[in-house]
């Protein structure tokens, strides 16, 4: 049967296989847009292509060599690494991969606090720049391009970040190099200048929704639900679609509810639960993640509060949307519903817009590592009040 292509943006897709037709890839690429806009499938996508023996055979029959390692993370041609521990073993790194491979929109929970690491001098560890450096050195050895991807290259941390100049001003020859980034701040200039920038948009809601139906049995109705909610971000839309995620949202929407209403005190408890990585008392949380079993790494628990983060954005997303709608409008959250018009009924547009900076802003404090219990009831104090 046709192989399974990684979850790519099409257009996006069909832009890079021009570069490649007017041979304009001895300059690495750095593939920048929103989180969850799609340029890691699309660079796997594009590495699969690049080394492809036989696209249309690819399409119709069964996969050549080169992509059935292509698709497994096997291929001896194509490396990609990503932000992970320092000590990252070989098993380790195989594990990630093979979660890619069976659920592309899922991340792992270190990926929202660890660095993409310069590695050892003598034993760089699989997902480390000396790695990828040492890999760009060899000549291809099955297809005829080499393609080595960073993920989440505004996690460079500064001395694997210069290590990786002197590759980026000069790839080897049939070398391409892809960066991918949710921005450019904070990273290297020199390294910005070295490569050429394509911009990724957020995913359209149709199109997502049609990518998510069918995967693990998500039907239409839910896939539009998640799709619609989410504003594009596949990694986001895929994460509503999951049971503690559902949870979550129940959570968001309470807390939404507790911040409308001046409640304090609920608000106070919920930013020491997400601080201990506890799950809340006051949800339906699946069993394995309630009381002390439900207790997780700093990885997660940091993965799990940017994810409140996000699920209370989109309920200010929605107060927006009502005060814009005003009639019109219908809930993306029903339960919340009442809690939204109020807030949409108390705060002007551009206080909504603030409010959902200071989210915005407290996702990204507990992503730079700074205190999670904290950040929280900063967080919720700060919109209360404002509120």
């Amino acid at each position: 049967m046709p192989i399974t292509p990684f979850i790519a943006r099409d257009a996006m897709l069909v832009r890079l296989l021009r570069l490649r037709d007017r041979d304009h890839l001895a300059q690495p690429l750095l593939l920048v847009g929103p989180e969850g806009s799609g340029k890691e499938g699309t660079a796997l996508e594009f590495a699969r292509l690049l080394n492809c023996r036989g696209p249309q055979a690819c399409r119709d029959e069964a996969p050549c060599e080169s992509c059935a390692k292509a698709a497994s993370f096997q291929h001896p041609d194509i490396r990609l690494i990503a932000p992970a521990p320092a000590a990252v073993t070989d098993a380790e790194a195989r594990t990630l991969l093979e979660q890619k491979i069976a659920e592309p929109f899922a991340r792992s929970p270190e990926s929202a606090t660890a660095q993409v690491n310069i590695g050892d001098p003598e034993s760089p560890g699989p997902l480390s720049i000396r790695s990828l450096i040492r890999f760009t050195r060899v000549r291809a050895f099955q297809g005829p391009w080499k393609v080595a991807i960073v993920v989440d290259a505004h996690r460079l941390g500064g001395p694997a970040a210069n290590a990786f100049l002197k590759t980026l001003e000069e790839p080897p020859p049939a070398t391409v190099i892809m960066l991918t980034s949710t921005g450019t701040e904070g990273m290297l200039p020199t390294i910005l200048s070295r490569c050429q920038k394509l911009r990724f948009e957020p995913w359209p809601e149709v199109e997502l929704a049609a990518r998510l139906a069918g995967r693990d049995d998500v039907g239409p109705e839910a896939a539009a639900w998640a799709a619609r909610l989410a504003q594009g971000n596949a990694r986001l839309a895929w994460e509503l679609l999951q049971p503690e995620s559902r949870a979550l949202a129940d959570w968001a929407g309470l807390l939404f509810g507790w911040i409308a209403a001046g409640a304090r005190g609920q608000a106070a408890i919920a930013a020491d639960e997400l601080h201990r990585g506890a799950y809340s008392h006051a949800v339906e949380a699946p069993p394995a993640r309630r009381g002390a079993a439900g207790e997780q790494g700093a990885a997660e628990r940091r993965a799990r509060a940017i994810r409140v983060c996000e699920l209370l954005n989109l309920h200010y997303s929605d107060a927006l949307a009502c005060r814009e709608a005003g009639d019109r409008w219908q809930p993306r959250f029903p339960a919340a519903a009442v809690a939204v018009r109020r807030i949409a009924a108390a705060r002007p547009t551009g206080a909504l817009l603030a409010d959902m900076a200071r989210i915005d802003a407290a996702a990204g404090a507990i992503d730079r590592n700074l205190n999670i219990g904290l950040v929280m009831a900063v967080l919720f104090e700060g919109l209360r009040d404002h509120g």
